[in-house]
């Protein structure tokens, strides 16, 4: 129930600034007395209003922060009845002591004045207690005053008044029920919208996962042969693929165990990601003791560049402490360019790489063979 009243609340307070409606319509029953002089009641009438308005306006901005701190959903329920309740008696007040006070002329201006105001805080049906505290007692004592007051048509007018009472108050009760359950599909709608793009984010972030983990060789944290596949679907234009197997890495594996060669693997997988070189697309293992890096290929001579320094790098792993390698290792590297006039598909330079990879390696390994080696020194290697 409190869940249910503190939408109503929230929604009541939403239509606060109308309060300052009653300032303005108490000014303009302050003005058709002007000329007649204005009795002292009327003033304090209007202090009274006036006030009530300004509280109103204070204690929904008062609200909008959270203040004061302790206050529950039931004192604020408490706190707008009071408002309501207390406007309404004003304005009846006010009301009959204006008609009684007045001419024919002045007392429909007030009848005016008091049927606007119960239309303009008709929204505060969404709480029906409210509401019906502010015009029960505006438009009965205003009917109350136009029964005593003799101006013409006074007794029709308090019987429509009364009428028009009860009208308010049936409807103010349906409407209230459906603006309630209106609020409450609203909070649920919410919630549910919440829900689904928490959902959402959940099932891509599993998505992305997934991706990473389809893509990810388990041992090294490289890419593995299907992410490459990917890369070299998505490039277009200039392109070098290199193709790079680990020298001796058998009699590597059987010298020191299957666990020091995944540690090598490893080692080298690092060494090849970590090199800060310019246009290297990916790195990538392609299987076994195998890896493939894809480049951003400027031109012929740049490819082959990032091919030796990849190669020296690896050289060097041995050098270097805590290279956790038992033994210096080397790698040989196949290149394969695809220029941008060119329209080689993959198939063709991954066979092209693996070509000279297998080149390199029967000229001695630890270097990198890419295809444009004189004629003669090709046929010596051979």
């Amino acid at each position: 129930m409190d869940a249910d009243l503190k939408l109503q609340l929230d929604a009541l307070y939403k239509a606060a600034p109308a309060s300052v409606m009653s300032i303005v319509g108490g000014l303009v029953a302050l003005s058709i007395y002007w000329e007649q002089g204005i009795p002292a009641g009327l003033i304090a009438w209007f202090v009274v209003v006036a006030g009530v308005a300004v509280v109103h306006l204070i204690s929904a901005g008062l609200r909008h922060y959270g203040l004061p701190r302790g206050f529950t959903t039931r004192h604020w329920a408490r706190l707008v009845c009071g408002i309501y309740g207390t406007s309404g008696v004003a304005w009846g007040v006010g009301a009959a002591l204006m008609i009684l006070e007045g001419n024919a002329a002045q007392a429909l201006v007030v009848c005016c004045l008091i049927t606007g105001a119960v239309t303009v805080t008709f929204p505060a049906a969404v709480y029906q207690r409210a509401y019906n505290l502010f015009q029960f007692p505006a438009l009965l004592l205003t009917c109350a005053g136009l029964f005593a007051s003799g101006v013409p048509y006074s007794n029709a007018l308090a019987i429509a008044g009364v009428l028009l009472c009860g009208t308010l108050a049936a409807m103010a009760r349906g409407l209230g029920t459906q603006l309630t359950l209106a609020l409450k599909l609203s909070r649920e709608n919410s919630r549910l919208v919440a829900d689904l793009q928490e959902r959402k984010a959940a099932l891509e972030a599993a998505n992305r996962d997934l991706e990473i983990q389809t893509e990810t060789d388990p041992m090294t944290g490289l890419g593995n042969r299907r992410r490459l596949m990917r890369v070299l679907r998505a490039s277009s234009g200039a392109l070098g693929v290199l193709l790079i197997d680990v020298d001796h890495f058998k009699s590597y594996n059987d010298t020191f165990g299957h666990a020091e060669g995944d540690t090598c693997l490893r080692r080298i997988a690092d060494a090849l990601s970590r090199s800060t070189i310019a246009g290297v697309t990916l790195v990538a293992r392609y299987g076994g003791e195998e890896f493939a890096i894809v480049v951003d290929a400027r031109d012929h001579h740049h490819v082959r560049a990032v091919a030796e320094a990849m190669r020296k790098t690896v050289e060097a792993l041995h050098d270097e402490g805590g290279s956790a390698l038992r033994r210096a290792v080397t790698i040989s590297v196949g290149v394969a360019l695809r220029e941008a006039s060119e329209d080689k598909t993959i198939t063709q330079l991954i066979t092209e790489a693996d070509e000279r990879l297998y080149e390199a390696k029967r000229a001695g390994r630890n270097r990198v063979h890419d295809g444009r080696e004189p004629r003669a020194k090709r046929a010596a290697v051979a």
